[in-house]
């Protein structure tokens, strides 16, 4: 991989544009594939970057839809909505120049499988993206919050893949975003759907952030008896997390993951109150569906999912 890399991101929202455009910034020859008018106000004025990682203007390409971006790459990042996934996998899976090298940048599970299924798992990776962002106004996208560096790495040990995941994470950090390289992103990526199926849907319900969540005495035992039912989901499944039980993870969630991004509002709750499918059925969906395969109960996920449900339900009358 060449120190000045060809990247297309498919789905240039907000955590998509933040990477972009700091990659763009480091002189990456980056192409933005994303919806106006925030696409086109890029091509018009370039990129602005503001928040925790600094503040860059950056010019990178934009298009508007994925066939128009099939063109010689040496990293396509995907960071568009999980519902999503398998039609940009099927879109990629038809580029005339294949790419070599496809990462995940998406929230909830199954998103690296399904990539993996359309273009071969030699040519996948996963990222346990734990920072937030938003698009205030088209060309601007702002990080909000960060809990964790950005993980990237092969879904199950593969050294090779580890090999393209640490040159990836080099030029983030590089580029002023926090990264790593794990030998493996499957823990972490269960880790951050531990994270999100109760703050998520609880915050997007009560329009909370999730500092709010955590405080309020009605939905903190709704919020913790989520995250106890993924982990028990996790722990069947022989997902190899680094806590012997669940409560061990609740006190690194509550002490470590929740206040640096307290003051955030989920994506979830973003799409809700805008009218937009949320990704529920990718998060606590995908918890459920889980412990329905290993015989798991999760009777506090399933409530969540179904109300996420109803709201999008009604939202969309």
């Amino acid at each position: 991989m060449s120190d000045r890399l060809r990247v297309v991101v498919a789905g240039a929202g907000a955590i998509g544009s933040v990477v972009g455009g700091l990659l763009a910034a480091r002189d990456h020859q980056v192409l933005l594939v994303g919806r106006d008018p925030h696409m086109a106000a890029v091509a018009r004025r370039g990129l602005l970057v503001t928040g925790l990682f600094g503040d860059r203007t950056s010019t990178p390409r934009v298009a508007t839809e994925l066939a128009r971006a099939d063109e010689p790459a040496d990293l396509v990042l995907v960071s568009v909505k999980s519902h999503a996934t398998e039609a940009v996998a099927t879109a990629l899976a038809r580029w005339r120049h294949a790419p070599p090298l496809v990462v995940s940048l998406q929230n909830g599970l199954g998103n690296v499988e399904t990539l993996a299924a359309a273009l071969g798992s030699s040519r996948v990776l996963g990222a346990r993206v734990i920072f937030g962002a938003v698009v205030p106004a088209a060309r601007h996208a702002h990080v909000t919050v960060n809990a964790r560096p950005v993980a990237i790495g092969p879904l199950r040990a593969d050294e090779r893949l580890q090999s393209r995941a640490a040159e990836i994470a080099a030029a983030l950090v590089d580029a002023g975003i926090p990264a790593e390289a794990p030998g493996s992103v499957e823990a972490l990526l269960w880790e951050k759907a531990l994270y999100n199926c109760g703050l998520n849907p609880l915050g997007a319900l009560h329009g909370l952030t999730y500092g709010e969540v955590v405080a309020s005495p009605e939905l903190r035992p709704v919020l913790d008896a989520a995250i106890d039912e993924g982990f028990a989901v996790a722990r069947a499944c022989g997902i190899e997390l680094p806590w012997s039980a669940a409560e061990d993870f609740r006190a690194y969630f509550h002490a470590t993951l929740v206040p640096p991004t307290a003051a955030h509002s989920s994506s979830m709750r973003q799409d809700l109150e805008a009218g937009r499918r949320t990704e529920v059925d990718a998060i606590g969906g995908a918890i459920v569906r889980a412990g329905a395969r290993a015989g798991v109960a999760t009777p506090v996920n399933a409530r969540l999912v179904a109300a996420i449900h109803d709201a999008e339900t009604a939202r969309s009358r």
